[in-house]
């Protein structure tokens, strides 16, 4: 609703997989109902609540193409996405168990990242480091669960029942991967010491880039 959909797609969409299609399907309903109303924008901006300043000469329709598109996605999620209370509780106990770091470097406290998407927990609990090489390896066993399409960032899906998000870096999206080398692909399996990922840190520093890597 506020449109900023990182949050919501780390912290739960992506882990649970269901109800990241379901709000895809939420989503693709919104937009049919938008097209069939005519809603247009005056300029490009975020979507949420807050383009309604964009939408001002039809507001009315705009309002319902969200609500259509915000139903579709809890109804679908309500009645099959919702994880179960047997899986909540052995992940929970997985992500209380001891994980290999992913990378070499100097470890930096969560909450000391210059990012309220992780420092404040938002995407769940870990660490950052400050990496001394370009290498991302496998913490353990276990096989990718995503790979973005700009290789900065990864989740693993760990042989121990764990799922770990490795963020390359602060606001590398925007380098469109530019600086990364995926050696995997979603999917595939992995062991333990297995290089996923390779980056350029020298690259990613001088193009104005915080290197520090949550975990």
């Amino acid at each position: 609703m506020l449109g900023i959909t990182e949050p919501a797609i780390f912290g739960v969409n992506l882990r649970y997989v269901k109800p990241f299609i379901f709000g895809a399907a939420g989503g693709a309903a919104g937009a049919m109902a938008a097209s069939i109303l005519g809603v247009g924008a005056s300029a490009t901006g975020v979507t949420g609540i807050f383009a309604i300043l964009l939408t001002l000469h039809n507001p009315l329709q705009y309002i319902i193409s969200m609500a259509i598109a915000m139903g579709v996605s809890f109804g679908l999620t309500w009645f099959f996405g919702a994880p179960s209370e047997e899986k909540t509780e052995k992940t929970a106990k997985a992500e209380g168990g001891l994980i290999a770091s992913p990378l070499s470097g100097r470890v930096v406290a969560l909450k000391d990242v210059p990012d309220p998407t992780f420092s404040e927990g938002i995407l769940g609990q870990g660490m950052a480091i400050e990496p001394s090489e370009g290498k991302i390896i496998a913490p353990c066993d276990g096989t990718v669960g995503t790979l973005f399409d700009t290789n900065h960032a990864i989740g693993l899906n760990l042989s121990n029942g764990a799922q770990v998000l490795v963020h390359i870096g602060l606001n590398t999206v925007e380098l469109d991967g530019r600086g990364f080398t995926a050696h995997v692909k979603e999917g595939d399996s992995f062991t333990k010491g297995q290089t996923l990922i390779t980056f350029d840190r020298e690259f990613i520093q001088k193009s104005g880039y915080n290197t520090v890597t949550p975990v």
